[in-house]
């Protein structure tokens, strides 16, 4: 198996090619980042920097690589980026996608792994939030998203590629770098500062570690089960600001940690159904909120 990996120097794309190479697959990274000097100790893995918008650049690498797999989760990855430039937003993921999956059907790739958002869901309030609940997005970022996914469907209905769409909160973990409220206060406690903030104790998010977002994508990957469905990728719980910071305050007993009332400016929606991932792929999540945020202090303070 030959696994391209799309935006592979990003949050999940770092893990999921670590993961991957210690299965022992041969793995290509993509990224319009440079290489530096990742996952060097791995003979199975080689980089070659682009980007989705290349479409020749794009193919060329599919097609010299003889790629079987690719895990599709480049591009804008926050719904507040670019917010001053949308069209940017939509070049990158609507067109960049769209460019992933045409090279995917002239070189013949077997499966796409492509990874989605809650975003498509907007604010909505609808419980059970499961895969049936129509998309209403409220930022062009969920609207890129959801658009993706429907051309997942049609290249599998009609071009027979084996797709699989993840939909997936909010996820933190080592290597984030956009905002992240659990990354901001790891960051500032462990400069031994306080961290006092006028906003955001309100805030309620369901966040998923990295690590769980890696092993759900293992699991499609090595599942046909999922061949053509849009899948749920959560915890199914919200966890409030107030929850994070009762955690942060065992691991520093001596920082002061102030928010005032009010959210960070995201939307709060309903958990995640996810009935359907945990029947077809058999996947739960590992790490509770006190797990992941204990892992990720323990990587950071290194």
């Amino acid at each position: 198996m030959n696994v391209l990996v799309i935006g592979s120097k990003g949050l999940i794309g770092s893990h999921l090619v670590e993961h991957l190479v210690r299965q022992s697959i041969r793995v290509i990274g993509f990224d319009i980042n440079s290489a530096e000097e990742e996952h060097t100790q791995f003979p199975l893995y080689t980089f070659e920097q682009g980007n989705v918008d290349d479409f020749p650049r794009l193919a060329s690498i599919i097609k010299k690589y003889k790629i079987n797999t690719i895990v599709h989760g480049g591009g804008v990855s926050h719904p507040n980026g670019f917010e001053d430039s949308p069209n940017k937003v939509i070049n990158t993921n609507i067109l960049g996608t769209s460019n992933v999956f045409e090279a995917a059907r002239l070189f013949q790739v077997k499966q796409i792994i492509y990874l989605s958002s809650a975003a498509v869901y907007g604010n909505s309030k609808v419980a059970p939030l499961h895969e049936e609940v129509v998309p209403t997005p409220t930022s062009v970022y969920g609207v890129t998203k959801v658009t993706g996914e429907y051309l997942a469907n049609v290249y599998y209905e009609k071009y027979g590629i084996n797709t699989t769409s993840l939909r997936l909160p909010f996820v933190y973990g080592p290597g984030r770098a956009t905002h992240d409220p659990i990354k901001f206060i790891l960051e500032k406690a462990l400069k031994g500062e306080n961290v006092i903030e006028d906003k955001g104790m309100d805030q309620r998010i369901e966040y998923i570690y990295v690590k769980d977002v890696v092993n759900a994508i293992w699991l499609a990957i090595n599942n046909k089960c999922v061949n053509g469905l849009t899948l749920n990728i959560g915890t199914e719980s919200l966890t409030s600001t107030r929850e994070i910071v009762s955690v942060m305050r065992q691991l520093f007993p001596d920082t002061l940690f102030e928010f005032g009332p009010g959210d960070f400016g995201y939307d709060e929606i309903s958990p995640l159904d996810c009935t359907i991932a945990k029947e077809v792929l058999n996947f739960t999540p590992s790490y509770s909120i006190i797990d992941g945020i204990n892992d990720y202090y323990s990587f950071m303070k290194c």
